[in-house]
């Protein structure tokens, strides 16, 4: 029985798609099931024919359903649920909820920052390393200057805030908080901010987590180093996708852990059983949008992925580093919010949509993997500024940040979609586009086969940086090595198709 309430701001294909899943998830609509046809359902219910389409939509990229012609959206496999069983769990257990009033982790009943420096501290002093940019050929005569730079990480001058930050530190300075600044702090990271990061993931990303359970630390690397702490190199293997981000394999190879390589690009099944036979402790993981590739991971995968966790004892890094940018359709359910058994350690970012430059991320610890880290880094001070954590603080709590977020997804849409309409335009059925509707950075490879290297040197000599790929495999010889990485999020939007047109030029003239 499907009812949408009119009432609720949430937008109606939303209700729709939500209540559908549910039903799926707990075998009301069983594997083989057709969904009632677009234009009934929008008759029985009495809404537009477009809401019907837009939540089966979702439904379809979620790998919830298929579309096949003449037979409309029919159920997938699953790994679903017990029958009548509850799709999402508490946030927390007050089993739980006990253990952190009695480690001193968390009192619900205490709203203060106090003096005092906690026992919870992080390790202080490791910095995230910054990500190699590949060499150039400037020293060659024939060479023009660098007019367009399609680069992935940074983000585009003057996007910072810096006048309404400005005013934050002013106002955060002049205030009572200030106090803080001649004390410590929580090494987890300070207590509003955890609590401003919780409240925002539960309800925009459905992740399940206590203020508690957030970890504020200085960057990816950071987080992973520390992580790695609380399991043993001599014997825990770490299954990576491959290819995958080479920033994070720089951190299990500097840490001495054996690797085992995942293949993404030959499908989910290949993936699930690659995993399978790597025997790992930990798998690193990037199911929203794969990095490089793009790829989503789809909800049975996703379903198989933690039960390979539940069945091995092993744990699995979500790094949902880009989630905020999906251009075609919302973000899938994040792994963490369909995990019922503390297997999936999430990981987000503030460096995509605010600022690389602040050093921040944060990760959602599993309950037991928190009080491991406690106990691990009871002495350890805080690695992120108390000042930098208190302004994002205000920056979230006066609403700053959902406006800047919704501010920044609009903008890199029409970036993307600029993007893509000039590689069609300028390029055609040249090059092949790797892309799922989502990030900030496409994989573009020509049809004739030219190697990835002598790509990224003809597009110098024209005055256009795009990226080589090869440092993202384990393996010498991988499926994609005629590919470039061509990003979005630094250059402006009316470089754009003078770019593309300058690197068609380049490479075909």
């Amino acid at each position: 029985m499907i009812e949408l309430d009119r009432t609720n701001p949430k937008p109606l294909y939303q209700q729709l798609y939500e209540q559908f899943r549910h039903q799926i998830m707990v075998g009301t609509y069983p594997q083989g099931t057709r969904l009632p046809p677009i234009r009934q359902l929008a008759d029985d219910l009495g809404i537009a024919r477009n809401t019907v389409e837009g939540a089966y939509f979702q439904l379809a990229q979620e790998g919830y359903v298929s579309s096949r012609a003449g037979s409309g959206f029919v159920v997938q496999q699953l790994d679903l649920l017990p029958k009548n069983a509850h799709v999402t769990q508490k946030v927390t257990s007050e089993t739980f909820v006990e253990r952190l009033r009695q480690t001193g982790l968390w009192n619900d009943e205490d709203n203060t920052d106090g003096d005092r420096a906690p026992d919870g501290r992080s390790n202080g002093g490791i910095a995230a390393h910054a990500r190699p940019q590949p060499l150039s050929d400037s020293s060659e005569s024939n060479v023009l200057p660098v007019a367009y730079d399609f680069t992935y990480g940074n983000l585009q001058a003057n996007s910072f805030p810096a006048q309404l930050w400005r005013r934050l530190v002013s106002e955060v300075l002049a205030g009572q908080d200030a106090r803080r600044a001649s004390t410590y702090g929580d090494g987890l990271g300070e207590r509003g901010l955890r609590q401003q990061i919780a409240q925002a993931l539960n309800r925009d990303s459905g992740v399940n987590c206590h203020p508690a359970q957030v970890v504020v630390r200085a960057g990816t690397q950071a987080s992973l180093y520390n992580l790695l702490t609380l399991f043993d190199p001599m014997r825990d293997v770490i299954a990576m996708e491959e290819p995958g981000y080479d920033g994070a394999r720089t951190v299990f190879e500097n840490a001495r852990f054996g690797l085992f390589p995942v293949p993404v690009t030959e499908g989910d099944d290949a993936f699930i059983a690659g995993l399978c036979r790597s025997g790992a402790r930990l798998a690193y993981v990037t199911p929203s949008n794969q990095f490089p590739t793009g790829r989503i991971l789809q909800q049975a995968a996703r379903q198989r992925l933690l039960k390979w966790a539940d069945e091995t004892d092993a744990y699995i890094i979500e790094d949902d580093y880009c989630r905020e940018f999906r251009y075609r359709a919302r973000p899938l359910p994040s792994l963490q919010s369909l995990d019922r058994n503390g297997r999936v350690i999430y990981m987000g970012t503030f460096s995509k949509a605010l600022s690389p430059a602040l050093r921040m991320n944060y990760l959602v610890l599993p309950p037991d993997l928190l009080f491991s880290w406690r106990k691990l880094f009871a002495n350890h001070y805080p690695e992120v500024p108390w000042l930098s954590q208190a302004v994002l603080q205000s920056y979230m709590e006066k609403g700053y940040w959902d406006r800047h977020l919704r501010k920044a997804q609009a903008y890199n849409k029409r970036k993307y979609q600029l993007l893509v309409g000039a590689l069609r335009a300028r390029m055609g059925k040249r090059v092949d586009v790797m892309e799922n509707g989502s990030g900030l950075h496409l994989l573009v490879g020509p049809l004739d086969g030219r190697p990835q290297d002598e790509l990224v040197a003809l597009a110098r000599r024209g005055g256009v940086k795009v990226y080589g790929t090869d440092r993202y495999w384990m393996s010498a010889k991988h499926p994609l090595e005629n590919y470039v990485l061509v990003g979005f999020s630094a250059i402006r939007a009316e470089q754009i198709e003078p770019g593309i047109a300058r690197l068609a030029e380049a490479w075909f003239c």
